[in-house]
This record gives structure tokens, C-alpha cells and sequence, in this order.
């Protein structure tokens, strides 16, 4: 009898407090009422307006917007469902009649700007504590809860037991019910699922899952729909992880992945479809690259938490990345990037801290940056050593006989191995110059620096000019550039008359010039066995006499373009363009010297054929 009553005692309490909590809830939604159209009407001071009004069985929407036309208030009724009111009021104030609604058709407002928006009361959802405790030495769980999240339920019984349960996104929010004493893990988890109306899986010794007993008739298998098996997914000590999933969620994949990783994550989305992945050990951004390309889904990292969802152009998604240049400047390296890595992405260039600044989708930033690390390269720095050279070859043909002595002759000398080291003597470079005839090229190979020394002594022999010998530097893809010359001015005058009857004349000059060029462009190309591709284009142009005294000099041109590839530190020879010059020199007694056979006694005849050949040596260094 005794236990009774205190049963009944407790049973009353509980009512009591329950009552007592929805009183406090009340009192507070009124409160919060109250304060929200006190601050509407000192916005707005037509709220303090009395009106009269009697009305039978109008719906309250109607009423309200009856109100709003009449005082030129800025009111907005969303209540859903159709309500009557029937009431009769005498000079009662418009903040009045309102609350006088929302408090009897529980109704409550929201205030943007001078914009009154009234709907229906949503009570606060108090989540019901979920009952649980686990016997460790038994394995024995014990539970008890009513209309609990799916979601809840299984976090806590993970942290009980050690047991997993996976359950599908959409079952996050389903409310479940169940009750249970000193039962085996097992039984529970079978259980929870039997009187829920869910069908309950087991994947392994310490993973279960739920789903809904609808789809788990469907004809694709479970693991592959919702889950899938721990084998199919690891993560080392370091944080690598290893997937070889055939078929699965991306929803239940990223949460897995996060959770195991204890990572903060938000969905905005769901990231509902079906994909298969087979990655070993990478990092979760190229897990998550990887997992995502080819769908509508993306991700950032803000603050240290992954947030999740559907990429479109309404609303993206994506972040600001500022990525400096290693290697190379940033100067045209946005032009060189494909026009689909640049879809959705905005690439702007910051000369001053040589950097790159970025934003857009994260999933298409990361694919841009490793383009981008790829490219971001040194450049290699090329230096060329060129030497223009005129050669003449003169043969002169005169009556009478000479006789003299020749210099000791010079010997040619080198190695070939190991490496190549050519010395070559003048002997040498001026037959070898001579022997090239028509345009084409010879690859030399290392030449030594008695090259230089015969080329010199040629020059001094005036066997050949030496037109330039610049050395010049430029970036692997950039052309350099020798340009040298001459002015020469020539006077150009103008009579002009002026009148008819007494014409007067007179007479203007100007000077004009003409140039003579020498122009040379190497263009440089360096492939990754250390061989260079140059393009090489050289004109020259010459100043001949004039025929005049002020009259415009004439000018020859000669030039040449070829594509050549030679080594490293290699000689190559290039040209080989002639220009004759013929001349005859007669002398001898008047007369005399004009009959045959006499003239050779009495005059001499000379013959002189020049020929110059413009040759170009290219010597390029890898530094």
C-alpha cells in the first residue's frame, strides 16, 4: 500500500513539472512576442493607432491584412492553415490586436527592417535523453528511450559497446523507440532495428548497419548502396588512406573518412551517388579530388572544418588561394594555362610578390595549383657565343714570275677521346671555310680555344673579316637579338616655282638617310638530354658607292634562316653565301702593248677574282 502511494506521489510530481516546464515555455513565447512588436512600433509609430472593428468568422490572415491596408503598415501573414476569429473591439491599439491574435492562435512574429512577418509557433524540440549502460565483463547492454534520433541512438551505442553502426544520411533524422534489458549486443542491435520497422546487418564483428526494410529489397546488394566492408577502406598511422571500394555512397565514404580521421565536417548538400574509387595511401585532399571529379559535388576548408556541397555557378562554393612563383616569373604564365582548367576559376596576377591569386571551386583550384607546380620550373640560362665572319678567297692573274718563300706551315692537332677537344689551325679554318660552299650547316663539336687564336691570325693574314663577335645571353624561349649598322645621309633637293607672269624659283633640300644592317635573332630551345634547338635568322645588308656625289648610296643584302640542333658547348658552322667581285688591270707601251705576242713583252695584264663568304660560328652554353 505504502509503495503505491509513493508511486502515485512521483506520478504527480512528474505531471506537475511537465506542466511547469510548458508554463516557463508559454511565458517565454509571449515574452519574445511582446519585446519584437514593442520595437516595431518604435520603428514604425502607426503601430500605436486605435481602430474599431467587428467581425464574425473572418479567416485571420484576412483580418490581418485588413489591418495592414487600412493603417499603411507593412505586414505579412504566413499562417498555413486557415483560422476563423470572431470578436468586437473599440478603440484597441494595432500592437495590441496583434498580440491579441498571436497569443490565442499561437502565432508569433518575425521583424526585418519595417517588415512585420506573422506565422505559426514551432515549440522547441527537446531531444529525450537516450537511456543506455553497458556490462563490459558480461557484454551485456541495457536501454531504454522513445522518439530519440537514429543518428544519437547509434553514436551512443558506439560509445558503449565499441560496436559501429553505419546508417544511411537520410536516416539521420528518423525518430526510433525501443526498450531492452541485459541483452547481448547482438540482440540489441536486432532489436532496435525489429521494432522500428528497419532490417539490421551485420558486416563484420564490430560494424552493423541500418537501413530501411524497403531498400533492402532492392536489387542492387546493401554494401553496395549504403556501405561498404572495413577491409575496403584504410587509414594508416600517418593518415594515408586506402580505398578499394567497387561500389558505394559518397555520402557515407566522406563520413566515414572524416570521423575516422576526426575531422570537423558540415554538409550543405547531399552528396547522394554511387561511385567506386581504388586509391593507396594518399592524403585526404587527394582522396577527396580524386572521389569527386566528374561529379556536381565540391568542398573547401574553412577554419579547420571541411564543408561540403554542390558546386553550381548561382552559388559557388570555393575559396582564395595565393600561390607564389618558385622558378619561374609570373609574367604570361596564366596564358599557358588550358582554357578547361580555367572553367569557374578567376586567375589573377600579382607582379609584386611574383605570385599568382586564385579563387574559385576548391575541387578545380587543386587540379590549376597542380598544373601550375608543374610548370613552375628553372629556366635554363643560355649563353652563345657567336663570331660573323667575311672570308676571301682572291685569285690574281699577272705575266711574269715571281719567286718567294712561305712561312713554316702549322700542323693540326686534337683529341676525340674522351670527349671531343678540336684545335684547329688558320690553315685549317680557311680550308675548311673554303671547302663550304653553297648554305647548310657543320656541327664542329667542342672546339678549343686555339680556334679563336686561328681565326685571329686569318684576320691579320686579311684572309677573312671578322664582321661581329658578340656573346650574347637569353631564357630558354626567348630570342636574342644583335643589332648593328651604319647611317649614311644623302642630300635630296626640290626646285619649286612660284608665279606665272614673274615666276620665281626657288629651291629646298632636306636630308635623308639610309641604314646598313647587321641583324641577328637566335631563338633557343632546350630539350631534356641537355641538346639545344636554335632558330637563327641573320640578314646583312651593305653600303656599295655611290654613283653620285649626292645621290643615295646603294646597298647589297644578304641573309639566312635555319632551324639546327647541336649539344651542349658544341660549334656549329652556318652559311656559306658568296659574292663575286671580278676586276682587270692592263698596262704596257702605247700601241705596242696592243699587238699580240708583243704585249707580253711589252705590258702587263692582271686578272683579280674575289670571293666573300659570310659565315656565321654559334657556339652555345647550358648555365
Amino acid at each position: 500500500m505504502k509503495r503505491r502511494f509513493i508511486i502515485l506521489i512521483v506520478f504527480f510530481f512528474l505531471m506537475n513539472i511537465e506542466g511547469l516546464q510548458a508554463q516557463v515555455s508559454d511565458s517565454l513565447r509571449l515574452s519574445i512576442l511582446k519585446e519584437n512588436l514593442n520595437r516595431a512600433m518604435k520603428q514604425d509609430s502607426l503601430y500605436a493607432e486605435k481602430m474599431d472593428f467587428s467581425i464574425s468568422n473572418m479567416p485571420v490572415s484576412q483580418l490581418i491584412k485588413s489591418i495592414a491596408k487600412a493603417s499603411g503598415l507593412n505586414i505579412n501573414p504566413r499562417i498555413g492553415e486557415e483560422k476563423l476569429i470572431t470578436c468586437n473591439f473599440k478603440q484597441i491599439r494595432i500592437i495590441d490586436i496583434l498580440y491579441f491574435i498571436c497569443k490565442e492562435y499561437a502565432l508569433e512574429t518575425e521583424l526585418v527592417g519595417n517588415i512585420l512577418s506573422i506565422v505559426p509557433y514551432l515549440p522547441p524540440i527537446i531531444e529525450p535523453e537516450i537511456g543506455m549502460s553497458y556490462d563490459s565483463e558480461k557484454k551485456e547492454i541495457s536501454f531504454d528511450f522513445s522518439r530519440a534520433k537514429l543518428i544519437n541512438v547509434a553514436k551512443t551505442f558506439s560509445e558503449k559497446t565499441g560496436i559501429n553502426i553505419i546508417i544511411p544520411n537520410q536516416l539521420f533524422e528518423h525518430r526510433v523507440s525501443s526498450f531492452g534489458k541485459a541483452m547481448t549486443v547482438e540482440n540489441a542491435v536486432q532489436c532496435i532495428a525489429a521494432v522500428n520497422s528497419l532490417i539490421a546487418q551485420k558486416k563484420n564483428e564490430t560494424t552493423w548497419a541500418l537501413f530501411q526494410a524497403e531498400e533492402g529489397k532492392s536489387n542492387m546488394p546493401l554494401q553496395n548502396k549504403f556501405s561498404f566492408n572495413t577491409d575496403e577502406l584504410k587509414i594508416d598511422s600517418l593518415g594515408l588512406i586506402s580505398a578499394h571500394i567497387t561500389n558505394s555512397n559518397i555520402n557515407v565514404i566522406v563520413t566515414d573518412i572524416c570521423r575516422r580521421l576526426k575531422k570537423n565536417y558540415f554538409f550543405t548538400d547531399n552528396l547522394d551517388r554511387i561511385t567506386g574509387i581504388y586509391v593507396e595511401k594518399v592524403d585526404i585532399n587527394t582522396f577527396l579530388k580524386v572521389l569527386f571529379t566528374g561529379t556536381e559535388f565540391t568542398w573547401r576548408i574553412e577554419n579547420g572544418i571541411y564543408l561540403f556541397a554542390k558546386a553550381n555557378d548561382n552559388n559557388p562554393f570555393g575559396s582564395v588561394k595565393v600561390l607564389p612563383m618558385r622558378y619561374r616569373t609570373v609574367d604570361k604564365v596564366s596564358d599557358v594555362i588550358p582554357a578547361d582548367l580555367k572553367k569557374g576559376v578567376e586567375i589573377l596576377t600579382f607582379p609584386d610578390l611574383n605570385s599568382l591569386v586564385i579563387s574559385g571551386d576548391q575541387r578545380r583550384m587543386m587540379q590549376l595549383v597542380s598544373f601550375i607546380t608543374d610548370i613552375d620550373k628553372s629556366v635554363p640560362l643560355i649563353s652563345i657565343d657567336v663570331i660573323i665572319v667575311d672570308a676571301s678567297d682572291t685569285n690574281t692573274r699577272e705575266a711574269g714570275i715571281s719567286f718567294g718563300k712561305g712561312k713554316e706551315a702549322a700542323t693540326s692537332i686534337g683529341t676525340f677521346s674522351p670527349g671531343i677537344d678540336l684545335t684547329l689551325n688558320a690553315n685549317t679554318i680557311n680550308r675548311l671555310i673554303n671547302s663550304f660552299n653553297g648554305f647548310g650547316s657543320i656541327n664542329l663539336g667542342k672546339v678549343g680555344p686555339n680556334f679563336y687564336a686561328g681565326l685571329k691570325l686569318l684576320e691579320e693574314n686579311n684572309i677573312v673579316t671578322l664582321r661581329s663577335t658578340p656573346k650574347l645571353s637569353t631564357l630558354n624561349g626567348y630570342k636574342a637579338t644583335l643589332k648593328s649598322g651604319e647611317t649614311k645621309y644623302y642630300k635630296e633637293s626640290q626646285t619649286n616655282i612660284i608665279g606665272t607672269q614673274n615666276p620665281l624659283q626657288s629651291e629646298s633640300y632636306q636630308w635623308k638617310n639610309v641604314e646598313a644592317n647587321l641583324t641577328l635573332d637566335i631563338l633557343p630551345y632546350v630539350s631534356l638530354d641537355s641538346c639545344i634547338t636554335l632558330k637563327v635568322d641573320l640578314s646583312q645588308s651593305e653600303f656599295t658607292e655611290r654613283e653620285l656625289k649626292d645621290s643615295p648610296p646603294g646597298t647589297t643584302n644578304r641573309s639566312f634562316n635555319s632551324i639546327i640542333k647541336v649539344r651542349n658547348q658544341d660549334m656549329v658552322l652556318l652559311g656559306g653565301i658568296e659574292r663575286n667581285l671580278t676586276s682587270k688591270i692592263s698596262s704596257g707601251l702605247p700601241f705596242i702593248a696592243r699587238i699580240p705576242i708583243l704585249k707580253w713583252i711589252f705590258g702587263t695584264s692582271s686578272r683579280t677574282k674575289k670571293v666573300q663568304k659570310l659565315n656565321v660560328f654559334i657556339k652555345p652554353t647550358i648555365i
